[in-house]
């Protein structure tokens, strides 16, 4: 916006066909004075003294009507212009020679200063050359489209919470009253949180989510991030993890899902999430990353940082991953000890695309999905597979003949005597499977997504502090008689794993033992279902060492008893679990030092909150005053009076106080300039045409060797 103020006074143009006044950024305080009701004096042409507030004939001419600030003179033609119902914006000085430009015969006002120092119209062109507005519809003007300082911070405050911007507005216009008194349009609200964005990440998108992490590490000691650049300083690699993610690890690092099957940024990046079960059988993150390719060289890189950030002692019993062989070869060299594990759910969600017309028939489906999770032994899955390879055909199938080859990876025969947590079943691995899934999308920026993964790690652990506080506040109760066991159950394992024994004790119920042989303390039975031997497996109990085996193994993949050894446990009188057999990482206790060590922190922080609880509590008493006087003009003059009042008491506090310190939500780039890395072309790439401005940004870039490489298909287990 350019304004001509000199000794002569300034006047207001028109430089296109609405008429004067679009207020741009510079001049946001007035057009926000005014719609917060700031009080200004305007002397009439019969020199009466009004407040802006009162009720001014503005529908004829302003000639002669003065003002101490011309931003008052301001205010009161865009009243004008709406009663008359047209749109104003502040224009340019078309003066040339002391000749003034043909433009400025249109629609507008001219001002100076007056010999009393007053701002005074000395003219007002009030005829038009285009239609008026209706009333009805002036809310669509420029000039009535403003989003004030107040407006822009609960708007960025929904952005950060990951509210989308079409919500964000249908929210405004419901508290408004319509979206005639929002006081912008759809299409502004979502230009203004573009601009948010943009703006966050003007120093370089890569530059500032480095300068994010490094921010992180020196408010947060425990934080920890590995970055790897590629050629021309460009960001090639990048882990992170923060000091919580470490101790969860530490608690819950006996079986780790690595999970790269998203591309959910702008480059097309690996979105690479170490994720864990934890006490509440829910998902607990343990670190996070983005790969440009999928080599054997970059997950090497990434496991290793991963080891270093946390304790290198400390190894995962089971990998779970999908079907990349350039991973799998990393796991074998990082990993040695650790069983490799492939996850049934990608591997069935893979399955599908080479059923064929088998996809249609149940049968073949069910034998399919007994041999990756249903069987009991080796002999049985041998079998089972069998034939089903010979009734369908499939002994020339490529595709199967490499499936079978990894066996020992998938199928759960092969698998017993690993942990597993209980992942396998189709409902818990297909949920920890889309627990990357965030509400990130193929144009989200690098720091778009770290505040995404923030913000979804933030609401997992209020989650899990909402089970903790049940844990300790309430006792499960049993749809079953309460027996000794149960009860016992109920007092150590956490709410979701006490369902989880509550089902195996009801599956007990149902099983029938027969004792083969027994001594004082030893005994063997066979338990199985009423009238069925198939699945009959054997316990072996020592009462005197109370020791418990069974051949389902069900302890050794889940660490919970399996509903055979509850059947003899409860025929041998047994009232607790024995405690060799009760996983600490089950039970309510299981993170308990944790919070112990973190209490003197979170008591620390309470002052840091203090800002934040009467933001909130000042919000819902405003609101609650503003709703119980919005109907009654009376109390409606009360309030905007008070409000007056009370924001010129701010502003001289403010006018008068030095060096105070406002927060702002954009950070200055502290680190040297990090190139954004370029686009991968990898495994599951998108097939959507590039747009015309991605290829001018990409046209004469050099590529450099690795990526070059990345075009090269990726081998595949099967």
């Amino acid at each position: 916006m350019d304004i001509e103020l000199n000794d002569q006074g300034f006047e207001q143009s028109k430089g296109d066909d609405n008429d004067v006044v679009d207020v741009s950024v510079q001049n946001q305080d007035s057009v926000q004075g005014e719609r917060n009701g700031d009080v200004a004096d305007i002397i009439t042409k019969e020199n009466t003294k009004y407040s802006i507030n009162d009720d001014i004939e503005i529908t004829g001419s302003l000639v002669g009507m003065k003002a101490k600030e011309w931003k008052h003179l301001l205010i009161v033609y865009r009243r004008h212009a709406q009663a008359m119902g047209f749109s104003a914006r502040i224009g340019t000085c078309r003066r040339k020679n002391g000749v003034e430009s043909p433009e400025y015969e249109r629609a507008s006002i001219r001002t100076q200063i007056n010999s009393e120092g007053l701002w005074e119209v000395l003219d007002h062109k009030i005829d038009h050359n285009h239609p008026l507005t209706p009333t009805q519809w002036q809310h669509h003007h420029r000039s009535e489209r403003k989003i004030t300082r107040e407006e822009g911070e609960i708007i960025e405050i929904m952005t950060e919470a990951m509210v989308p911007p079409s919500v964000q507005y249908r929210v405004a216009a419901a508290t408004s009253g319509g979206e005639e008194f929002v006081g912008h349009t759809k299409r502004d609200h979502i230009n203004f949180v573009n601009r948010l964005k943009m703006h966050a990440i003007e120093g370089g998108d890569a530059s500032t989510l480095v300068n994010l992490l490094n921010k992180r590490q020196t408010e947060e000691p425990g934080f920890f991030y590995r970055v790897q650049f590629g050629e021309e300083g460009r960001l090639c690699h990048l882990f992170w993890r923060d000091s919580m993610m470490k101790e969860d690890y530490l608690l819950y690092h006996d079986m780790v899902i690595f999970d790269t099957t998203y591309r959910t940024n702008r480059y097309n990046l690996i979105c690479g999430a170490f994720v864990g079960i934890n006490n509440h059988w829910s998902n607990v993150m343990f670190g996070c990353a983005f790969l440009s390719d999928e080599k054997t060289e970059s997950f090497e890189w990434l496991f290793n940082a991963f080891n270093e950030s946390m304790s290198e002692d400390v190894i995962p019993l089971s990998i779970f991953t999908d079907q990349d062989l350039a991973m799998t070869n990393a796991i074998e060299k990082v990993y040695p000890i650790s069983k490799h594990r492939l996850c049934q759910w990608h591997i069935h969600q893979n399955a599908v695309s080479h059923f064929g017309s088998l996809k249609h028939d149940r049968t073949f489906q069910n034998a399919f999905n007994k041999c990756l999770n249903g069987c009991y032994s080796e002999e049985e899955f041998q079998d089972t597979w069998g034939r089903m390879i010979e009734e369908y055909g499939l002994q020339n199938n490529l595709w199967f003949q490499r499936l079978y080859g990894l066996k020992e990876k998938w199928c759960t025969a092969f698998n017993k005597d690993i942990f597993s947590a209980g992942i396998l079943s189709s409902q818990r691995s297909e949920s920890t499977n889309h627990a990357m899934g965030f509400q990130a999308s193929k144009t989200t920026s690098l720091t778009d997504f770290f505040h995404i993964f923030e913000a979804t790690v933030k609401r997992w652990r209020t989650e899990e502090e909402r089970n903790e506080f049940n844990c300790i506040r309430s006792r499960p109760t049993s749809v079953y008689p309460v027996v000794d066991l149960l009860d016992h159950a109920a007092q150590v394992y956490t709410l979701a794993l006490f369902r989880v024994f509550e089902k195996e004790f009801g599956m007990a119920i149902g099983t029938r033992v027969v004792e083969c042989a027994s001594d004082e303390s030893l005994s063997f039975c066979i338990v199985h279902s009423s009238g069925s031997f198939e699945n009959a497996h054997q316990v072996t109990f020592d009462r005197a060492n109370l020791t418990i085996e069974c051949t389902c193994l069900k302890f050794s993949k889940m660490g919970m008893l399996c509903y055979h050894s509850i059947r003899i446990l409860h025929l041998r009188s047994i009232t607790e679990i024995p405690d060799r057999y009760i996983l600490k990482r089950w039970t309510k206790f299981a993170k308990k030092d944790v919070w112990d060590r973190l209490l003197p922190n979170d008591r620390r922080r309470v002052g840091i909150n203090d800002a934040i609880n009467w933001r909130r509590e000042s919000l819902t008493n405003f609101n609650n005053l503003i709703t119980k006087c919005q109907n009654v003009a009376e109390a409606r003059t009360i309030l905007d009076q008070a409000y007056t009042k009370a924001n010129d008491a701010v502003q001289a506090f403010f006018n008068t106080t030095v060096d105070v310190e406002c927060p702002t939500s954009f950070e200055t780039p502290t680190t040297s300039l990090i190139l954004d890395p370029q686009h991968s072309t990898t495994k599951g790439r998108s097939r959507r045409k590039k747009s015309g401005i991605t290829k001018r940004k990409t046209r004469g870039t050099k590529q450099s060797q690795t990526e070059a490489a990345s075009y090269t298909p990726i081998p595949r287990l099967f």
